[in-house]
Formats: C-alpha cells, structure tokens, sequence
C-alpha cells in the first residue's frame, strides 16, 4: 500500500502551520457549501461513558495490528451522525448500498478528502480492502473494510490516521414513513492525538471539513440515485466522556 502520510510523532511538530496554511481555501469552500446544502445540525455533550453497545461494536469492527481503535485516542469520543431519506421509488435499498460501495471514491469531494483504492480489487467491494485518503491540510491517512453485511459496511481508520475509531454506512426501509430509504453514515471515533483534537475542537477546521465531505457524499448519492431535489442532512454529534479521554492520551 503506498504510504501517503507521515509518522505520527515526526510530523507533529509541522502539523499546525501546514494547518493553518491550508485550512484557508477549506474554509471558503466550506462557506459555499453551506450556502448550497441544506442541512439541520444538533450537538450535545455528556460525561457519560459510551453505550455498551458502542464499546462492544469497536472491540469487534476495530481489530487488528495496525488499526487505530477508538481507545487510543485522545480527547473526547465523538458520536456523529449523517442521515438523509431516499424516495424508494427511485432506487432499491439493496442499490443504494451497493452505489456507496462502487462509487466511494467518487462520492467524496476529491478537494477536502480524496478517496484512492490501494488494496482491493476495482470492481468488487470487500472486508480487507484498503483506501488511501488525502486530505485538507496536512494530514492525510488510510482505513480499512472491517465489515460488510447485507444492510452496511464499516471502514475502521489505520495507524497515522487524523482519527481513531470506525465508521459504519448503512440503509435501511423508514419504517415511520412508507416508501422512503434511510441512509446513515454514523462514525465513533476520537482524535489521533491532543494536537489533531486542538485543531478539531479549539480551531474547528477539522470538524468543518468532515462535514461537509459527509453531507457532499449523501447529496451525490442521492442524485446517483436519480434523486432530483437535495436532500436534508441531519447531523447529530454527541461529546462523550471529554474528561477521561483528555487523560488517555495527549501529545
């Protein structure tokens, strides 16, 4: 897999003025975008610690060697959530998930966070396969399939990747609302280290760029899909446990 970001450590100390660099022409881009996609956005924080549910999901989707588990983090542990309704007369279900599957790297706008498939096969979407992510600002990174299963499939973040933890994409049939499909991308994940969680929480800039490559990715599946309006995006973001994982590990 060709390396396409720096050692942790080594790099840290140039991280914040490349940041500061380029964060710039991010965030005009960002304002644009926030003129163009609708999207209704609710934050909350607790000193509660994540559902057990959560916990037993990253023991299991965050495995291996040289994965970056959400427990190794620093900072708080961040629960995001993205979710768009689809009308099912445009596309199955079972479509949807697969145009999320073989069009991942065209889904995700290529200037904030470019998607490249380093280990895997072109045409056919698995567990194990790997991709190589450049980013807005110096950080770039690699995740890997941790999971597939008839309604989702779960991308889990490598060693030097801006984030610890996992994402998960999923669809399913609204059951509140007959004829309409509920995409999700729902991630739980903490900063690499105390100087990505600085840039995330204290400067926004991070926090800013995920979501608009999030929100940008459910719009273009949508119209992928044969969807001819935009799209709400609902965002919730839920702050847990900021205390104990400020002690975990800081840089």
């Amino acid at each position: 897999m060709k390396k396409i970001f720096a050692d942790r450590h080594s790099a840290t100390p140039m991280v914040l003025p490349l940041l500061l660099a380029t964060g710039t022409l991010g965030l005009l881009a960002i304002v644009w975008r926030q003129r163009a996609a609708p999207r209704a956005e609710r934050s909350t924080a607790t000193k509660r610690d994540a559902p057990a549910h959560a916990t037993r999901d990253a023991e299991r989707l965050e495995r291996g060697g040289d994965t970056q588990g959400s427990d190794e983090g620093a900072g708080p542990l961040l629960h995001r959530r993205y979710e768009i309704e689809l009308p099912d007369r445009a596309v199955s279900s079972d479509m949807v998930l697969r145009l999320m599957q073989l069009h991942l790297t065209e889904l995700t706008p290529a200037a904030l966070a470019e998607f490249e498939k380093s280990s895997g096969s072109d045409n056919v979407f698995g567990v194990g396969d790997e991709y190589d992510i450049t980013m807005l600002g110096p950080w770039n990174g690699a995740v890997r399939v941790s999971e597939v299963t008839r309604d989702s499939f779960t991308l889990v973040t490598l060693d030097g990747h801006p984030e610890a933890g996992h994402i998960t994409f999923s669809v399913e049939d609204d059951a509140t609302s007959q004829g309409l499909i509920q995409v999700r991308i729902e991630s739980w994940a903490r900063s690499r280290d105390g100087l990505v969680a600085a840039a995330y929480d204290t400067l926004k800039i991070g926090k800013q760029v995920q979501t608009e490559v999030w929100i940008t990715f459910l719009q273009r599946l949508a119209e992928l899909a044969g969807v001819s309006t935009r799209p709400e995006v609902r965002i919730t973001t839920v702050s847990h446990d900021a205390e104990k994982a400020g002690q975990r590990r800081n840089v």
